[in-house]
Parts: structure tokens; sequence; C-alpha cells
């Protein structure tokens, strides 16, 4: 055999080995689709219904108010909420007003959804999209021995307290 035969048969061969050895690399493979759309996030907003007020021993608040052991500062207003998702929960608090203002002095807050309080207990849900709530908050300056002359001269910016609707832990309630 010639050599230009030899080498034609070992280039055939190669080839051959090659296209083999290329080939042994493919596999099948197939997709499959998924049923459904689109997602979207849900949301959790508190709209001031009307600006509220501050009353002192029931009287509208104008101006730095005064006050003495014995008064009692009250905050009334009310809040739309925006609550949307499906797992969606919050809670309502109180903020920029935590601790005592004055030695001897107690806040306390309350929410009202119509006539029912609304606590950490009962949070706010996608059930209550779009209802207003109302909100109290209580700062009162008692009179007696827990107040000492430490209180004096103290003061507090009412404008810094507000209310929050924060949410709390998404998990579905498994009944």
């Amino acid at each position: 055999m010639k050599k230009s035969t030899k080498g034609a048969v070992a280039a055939g061969a190669s080839a051959v080995l090659l296209l083999g050895g290329a080939g042994s690399l493919a596999y099948w493979n197939a997709n499959g689709s998924i049923a459904g759309g689109s997602i979207s996030s849900g949301t959790l907003t508190l709209t001031p219904k009307n600006v509220g007020t501050w009353t002192l021993n029931g009287t509208t608040v104008t101006g730095t108010p005064t006050i003495v052991p014995g008064d009692e500062l009250v905050y009334t207003g009310s809040y739309t909420i925006g609550a949307t998702g499906n797992n969606i929960r919050g809670n309502l608090t109180v903020t920029g007003g935590t601790g005592t203002p004055w030695a001897g002095s107690t806040m306390t807050s309350t929410f009202k959804l119509d006539t029912t309080t609304i606590t950490t207990a009962t949070p706010i849900t996608a059930a209550q999209n779009g209802k207003d709530v109302s909100a109290e908050i209580r700062i009162d300056f008692p009179f007696g021995s827990s107040v000492d002359n430490n209180s004096q001269s103290k003061s507090v910016t009412l404008s810094n307290v507000g209310i929050a609707l924060v949410q709390t832990d998404a998990s579905p309630v498994i009944p």
C-alpha cells in the first residue's frame, strides 16, 4: 500500500473516531411549562383621615400648654387603613412617645375599629383594608406622691408623637 493511501486511511479512521467521540456528548432533554401568571406585592399604609387634636383636661390645646400634676393630655384622631396581601398582618403602635415624659406620668394608647378595640392579639389584616381606625393617646400626670420636683420644667414636643402600622409575621394562620 502506498504511503498516500495509508495516510488517507489513517485520516479517515481518525475522523470516524472524532465524530464518534463528539456524538457521545449528545443527550436528550425536554422542557415543561409552569402554570400561573404574575405575582405582586401587597401594601400596608395608614393615612390620616383627620388631623386629630390634643386636649388638656378636655380643652383643645393651642400653642404650648403648661401642665401640672393632676392634668390629663389626650390626643384623638382617625386614620384609614391600607392592607392588601394574602397574609398581611400589622399592629398599631405609638411612635416618638415612648417612656414617661414626667416622673409619675403614664402614657396609654387605644385603637378602635368601629367598636372593637384593636390589640396585638387582634392585628390588622386585609379584612380591614379601606376601613377607618380611631386612635387615642392619653398622658396622665397624676397628682400625688409619685410626682416629685424632678418633673418640673420638662417638655415634650407633641409633633414628634405619631401612630404607626407595623407589619408582623406574615406566616399564614393554620387552623
